[in-house]
C-alpha cells in the first residue's frame, strides 16, 4: 500500500512540475508578443511621423520634377535656336491653405493665364500635393512668395526657351511641359537632345538668311492679301536646307496660344497642283529619253486637241516655238505634245525618280505624301506634265528641280548642318548634258520669259513661274489660284534651288488685274535673292560678275 502511495503522490509531483512549466512558457510568449508588437507600433509611429509632419514631407507627395537638362539646338554657324534654363514651378498644399478662393484670385493677378476656378478647385481638394503653374519667372516667383502663403512653395526645373522666335517655328518645333519633343527637330531628335551630357546639335539653316527669307515672304502675303505662303533655300549639292519658311508663323515659347492655322507647316505639309514649274521636269524627261531636240519647232500658235479637250495658252504664241521658247513663254500646248511622246508609263517612272510619287525622305514628321490620280490615262499625263492633277509639298518641288539642276543629281533634302566627312546619300536621274541644257533654257525663262522679274544682277538666277488653278468639285477654281516661283543660282555652277508658293494672292495696283506668278512670286523670290545672295558662298554668278564690273569700270 505504501509503494502505491509513493507513486501517486510523485505522479502529482511530476504534473504540477509540467503545469508549471507549461505556464511559464505561455508568459514567457505573451511578453515576446507584447514587445514584437510595441516595437511594430513604434516603427509605424516613427513613419507616420516622418511621412506626415517632416518638413519635406510633401516633396515625397509631389510627382516626380524634371531633373534633366536638353542640349542646345543652333544654326549652322553657331547661333542659339533653342535652349535650356532654369524656372520655377508652383505647387501648393491644400490642407494649409486658409482660403481657397482668395489664394486663386491672388495667383490669377501675377499669373493673368491661370483658370481661377480650376485652381480653386485644386486648392479646396483634399489632396496632400497639386502642382498649380510652371514655368514662372524669378520676378513672378517672388511676387508670389511675397504674398506670404504657407502653403504654397516653389519647385526649380529646366525650361526649354526658343530666343529667336518665331523664327523658324516651324523647322524647330517646341516641347511639352516635361520637356520631351512634341514637334519640328526637337521632336525628330528628341531622344539625342535628351541623353546624358549630349553636344549641341546643329541645324542646316542660316539664321539670317531665314530671317530675311521670312521678311520678304510676309511682306508679299501681306502684299497680295495671300491666305499663306512658303518659301525654301536649299543647298543642291549637299540637300541641306539654308532657309525653310512657313507663313503664317507662331511663337514657339508660346505655341499653346498659336492657332492651328499658324502651327501648320505649308512648306512641307500642304500639297498643291503647282503648275507650270513642273514644265522644267517634263522638259528634262524629253531630253533624256531622246524625244525632242532644243532645236526643234513646234505649232504651238495652232488649236491643240488632246482627246475632246483643247489645251489653252494663256500668251499664245503666233509663231511656232523651239523646246527653249517653249519653256520660256510657258507654252501648256508646247508642254503637252511633249507629254504624250513620253506617255504615262514612262512619266510615272521618272517623276518617281525625282521623288514626287513618296514623301520627302526628310527628318521631320511633318511631311505629306503626294496626292496621285488613281486614273492616270493620257489626259492625265498632259495635265501632270505642265502641273495639273499631282499636288506635291514645296519641299518636294524644290528638291526635284534641286536634281535636276545638280549635274542631274538628287540629293535628298536634310534640316541637319552636313560635316565635310558626311557624304550624303545621292541617285543620278539625269545625265550631266540634260542638265546643262536645262539650265541654260530655265536662264532664258528669266532673262527673256516670263521669269523677268526675279532676273537680280550678278547672280545669273535661273526659274520658272507656276500659276495653278485651285481644284473644285468638277473641275477648277479659275478665281482661287496658288502661283509658285522656282528659281536656282548661279547659272555658271548651280549651287542654290529656291521655292516661292503663295496661296490665293490677289491682283494689286500695279499687276494689271493680274494675280499670276509672275507679278507675285517671281518679284518675291527676286527680292530675296537679291537680300540673302551675299551672304551665301557661292552665290555669286562669276562670268556675269565679271562681266558687270568690267561694264561699271568703263
Amino acid at each position: 500500500m505504501s509503494r502505491v502511495k509513493l507513486s501517486r503522490q510523485s505522479a502529482v509531483r511530476l504534473a504540477d512540475v509540467n503545469h508549471m512549466a507549461v505556464s511559464e512558457g505561455r508568459i514567457r510568449i505573451r511578453i515576446s508578443l507584447v514587445i514584437f508588437l510595441a516595437m511594430i507600433c513604434v516603427v509605424l509611429v516613427r513613419l507616420a511621423d516622418v511621412a506626415l509632419f517632416s518638413p519635406d514631407a510633401h516633396l515625397r507627395e509631389r510627382p516626380a520634377a524634371i531633373l534633366d537638362m536638353r542640349a542646345d539646338l543652333t544654326d549652322r554657324n553657331g547661333v542659339i535656336l533653342a535652349t535650356t534654363l532654369s524656372s520655377f514651378s508652383l505647387y501648393a498644399e491644400p490642407s494649409r491653405i486658409w482660403n481657397p478662393a482668395e489664394t486663386a484670385a491672388a495667383l490669377a493677378s501675377i499669373r493673368p493665364d491661370l483658370n481661377v476656378a480650376r485652381v480653386t478647385k485644386q486648392l479646396a481638394s483634399d489632396r496632400a500635393f497639386v502642382w498649380v503653374d510652371r514655368g514662372l519667372s524669378p520676378k513672378e516667383r517672388q511676387a508670389i512668395f511675397d504674398l506670404g502663403h504657407p502653403g504654397l512653395g516653389f519647385r526649380t526645373e529646366p525650361k526649354r526657351v526658343y530666343p529667336n522666335a518665331p523664327l523658324a517655328a516651324h523647322l524647330i518645333g517646341w516641347t511639352d511641359i516635361d520637356l520631351a519633343g512634341a514637334a519640328g527637330a526637337e521632336r525628330a531628335f528628341d531622344k539625342r537632345l535628351g541623353a546624358d551630357n549630349a553636344p549641341e546639335l546643329a541645324l542646316s539653316i542660316d539664321a539670317r538668311v531665314q530671317h530675311a527669307v521670312t521678311e520678304e515672304l510676309k511682306a508679299s502675303i501681306v502684299h497680295f492679301s495671300a491666305l499663306s505662303g512658303a518659301a525654301i533655300v536649299m543647298d543642291i549639292q549637299t540637300g541641306e536646307l539654308i532657309a525653310f519658311v512657313s507663313a503664317p508663323d507662331f511663337n514657339s515659347n508660346a505655341f499653346g496660344a498659336a492657332s492651328p492655322e499658324q502651327r501648320f507647316n505649308h512648306a512641307s505639309m500642304s500639297t498643291y497642283d503647282l503648275g507650270s514649274v513642273f514644265k522644267p521636269l517634263t522638259i528634262a524627261m524629253v531630253l533624256e529619253d531622246k524625244l525632242a531636240t532644243r532645236d526643234e519647232m513646234f505649232d504651238v500658235h495652232k488649236p491643240y486637241k488632246v482627246l475632246n479637250k483643247f489645251i489653252r495658252d494663256d500668251h499664245p504664241s503666233s509663231v511656232p516655238l523651239n523646246l527653249d521658247f517653249v519653256l520660256a513663254e510657258s507654252s501648256n500646248r508646247g508642254t503637252a505634245m511633249l507629254a504624250q511622246r513620253i506617255g504615262a508609263e514612262r512619266q510615272q517612272y521618272w517623276l518617281r525618280q525625282l521623288g514626287l510619287l513618296d514623301r520627302v525622305p526628310f527628318e521631320l514628321a511633318e511631311s505629306a505624301r503626294p496626292q496621285i490620280q488613281k486614273n492616270w490615262g493620257e489626259m492625265a499625263t498632259v495635265t501632270v506634265s505642265y502641273g495639273h492633277g499631282l499636288s506635291v509639298s514645296p519641299l518636294a518641288l524644290v528638291a526635284a528641280i534641286g536634281a535636276a539642276l545638280n549635274d542631274g543629281v538628287y540629293v535628298a533634302p536634310t534640316i541637319l548642318k552636313r560635316h565635310a566627312t558626311h557624304r550624303p546619300e545621292t541617285r543620278r536621274v539625269f545625265s550631266s548634258a540634260v542638265s546643262q541644257d536645262l539650265a541654260e533654257m530655265m536662264r532664258l525663262t528669266v532673262t527673256d520669259g516670263t521669269g523677268r522679274k526675279a532676273n537680280i544682277s550678278g547672280f545669273g538666277v535661273m526659274g520658272k513661274t507656276g500659276t495653278a488653278e485651285k481644284p473644285m468639285r468638277g473641275g477648277y477654281d479659275t478665281d482661287r489660284l496658288v502661283t509658285s516661283f522656282v528659281a536656282a543660282f548661279p547659272h555658271s555652277s548651280p549651287r542654290y534651288a529656291m521655292i516661292v508658293t503663295l496661296d490665293e494672292p490677289k491682283a494689286v495696283e500695279g499687276t494689271h488685274g493680274y494675280a499670276t506668278a509672275g507679278w507675285n512670286a517671281a518679284p518675291t523670290a527676286g527680292a530675296i535673292i537679291e537680300r540673302i545672295g551675299p551672304m551665301l558662298p557661292g552665290a555669286r554668278d562669276v562670268p556675269q560678275f565679271a562681266a558687270n564690273q568690267m561694264e561699271a569700270f568703263q
